[in-house]
């Protein structure tokens, strides 16, 4: 369905535009539909990471919860996901009780305003208990998992009343062991889970669980810069501020790591030329820091442009997004011949392509804040995520709040 515009303002015009761009999952941070190049990266180097994760805690507590649920009697996928959706609230205000400046807490901000997030921690962190094997029930989504269970619970219970109701107590004692455990199928490699852990509840992990998370990312991600820094104890890792100053320490990394932080420290750089060249556009020139960062960075074009597009092409694969890799060697043409005008051009294509004429910024230049920035900078491939999750292990292992 085609979509008009009726006779707003400038002002208002920008604003429903800037919120119809929230409601996409990307948000403004992909104006230009590069995240298959972002998210390929930060795949290849932090893996079971995201950018909505927080702290490295909710890794555990998001099992120990689901666990607990396992071993009810409650039988109802529904109601076990609203369960455990009250679970998460609580553990939510459990922590914001005991630290209000506490860093991390997810749905903080919305609890101190007596409500609770769309987004609840299973969620966010769901895909990174699969990929830490940490949840052993394979590619289940959470939805298949919780419905498998209660199937399993009731098939369980539908033996048990078939069964001979005189049963001996030796496989009483095996039905005892059972319980819980979704009918004998273990879904949860989680040596650190105890009954009383709601009421220990602490954000930072104790030295069990951080030797546990610890040793889970390594074993299934032996060969990524998250892995790897966990290996070898790289604990100034965190003194990086940015993906950019991991240059200091690359040296340190095997060959393979350092060849894709190079690819892709060059692909950040090539893209911020395009992003500032992007704020001039939609600001019809009048943004001065992005005018001043585009001269700035001129006499730097071949150096800064150089990226070998096809090697990222290659690992990356996607050779099957024609329009992306077709945008960026467009791009990369002008950037490299210092045409502005066909880098703008290409830039415009680009995002009424993603987005229509409508929507698209470039498409109707003055019309936002002209000191605004809009795309994002260079990009930082989950780093300060995942410095987060190395920080709460490091400081756990040496730390037990049990």
């Amino acid at each position: 369905m085609q979509l008009g515009w009726i006779d707003f303002s400038k002002s208002e015009r920008s604003k429903i535009l800037s919120v119809l761009d929230l409601l996409q999952e990307n948000g403004t941070l992909d104006e230009l539909g590069i995240a298959p190049v972002r998210d390929g990266f930060s795949n290849i180097f932090f893996p079971g990471t995201s950018t909505i994760q927080t702290r490295a805690k909710y890794f555990l507590i998001v099992p120990y919860a689901l666990k607990d649920l396992e071993r009810s009697s409650e039988a109802n996928p529904n109601v076990l996901r609203r369960t455990l959706d009250a679970i998460e609230r609580e553990c939510g205000e459990c922590l914001l009780d005991q630290n209000r400046s506490e860093i991390g807490i997810i749905g903080g901000r919305s609890l101190l305003r007596g409500q609770w997030v769309k987004r609840a921690p299973v969620e966010i962190y769901w895909n990174g208990l699969r990929q830490y094997r940490i949840f052993t029930g394979g590619n289940l989504t959470l939805t298949e998992y919780l419905r498998t269970s209660c199937a399993l619970k009731n098939r369980k219970s539908t033996l048990k009343k078939l069964g001979n109701r005189n049963d001996n107590a030796e496989e009483n004692e095996c039905d005892d062991r059972d319980a819980g455990n979704s009918g004998g199928f273990q879904f949860w490699n989680l040596p650190t889970h105890y009954s009383g852990w709601l009421d220990d509840l602490k954000m930072n992990l104790t030295a069990a669980e951080a030797g546990f998370l610890k040793k889970q990312i390594i074993a299934n991600y032996p060969n990524t810069m998250l892995g790897f820094i966990l290996r070898e104890n790289l604990t100034q890792v965190l003194d990086c501020e940015n993906f950019d100053d991991l240059a200091e320490l690359i040296e340190v990394f095997p060959e393979h790591i350092q060849e894709d932080y190079a690819l892709a420290l060059q692909f950040s750089h090539f893209l911020y030329i395009i992003r500032v060249a992007y704020n001039i556009i939609i600001s019809d020139g009048k943004n001065d820091a992005a005018n001043d960062e585009y001269e700035r960075l001129r006499p730097l074009f071949k150096e800064e442009a150089g990226v070998d597009l096809e090697q990222v092409i290659s690992r990356l694969s996607l050779a099957g997004n024609g329009a992306l890799c077709n945008f960026l060697r467009t791009a990369q043409q002008n950037i490299l011949a210092d045409d502005f005008d066909g880098l703008c051009k290409c830039i415009k294509d680009r995002e009424i392509l993603l987005k229509g004429s409508g929507r698209a910024k470039t498409a109707h230049p003055g019309e936002f804040d002209l000191d605004a920035w809009f795309g994002g900078y260079y990009l930082d491939y989950r780093f300060p995520n995942a410095r987060t999750i190395l920080k709460d292990i490091f400081e756990g292992e040496v730390t037990d709040n049990a």
